[in-house]
């Protein structure tokens, strides 16, 4: 006995594909901005620190 099955799309496939795209997109906006902007973002950061203006304890003894 030959069965036919027939695949129709349903609402829950075509919300299903959609969100996943949408997921996949997001992801690859998040994945190429750590791994080009964060080197940069990181570089700034330790560029700008704050140093202690002065570099000698003021309780040194003599």
């Amino acid at each position: 006995m030959i069965s036919k099955n027939k695949k129709y799309f349903t609402l829950f496939g075509m919300l299903c594909a959609t969100v996943d795209r949408k997921i996949s997109s997001i992801y690859s906006l998040i994945h190429s901005l750590m791994s080009i902007d964060m080197p940069k973002i990181v570089n700034l950061l330790i560029s700008r620190q704050l140093k202690p203006a002065k570099l000698y304890s003021t309780n040194k003894i003599k």
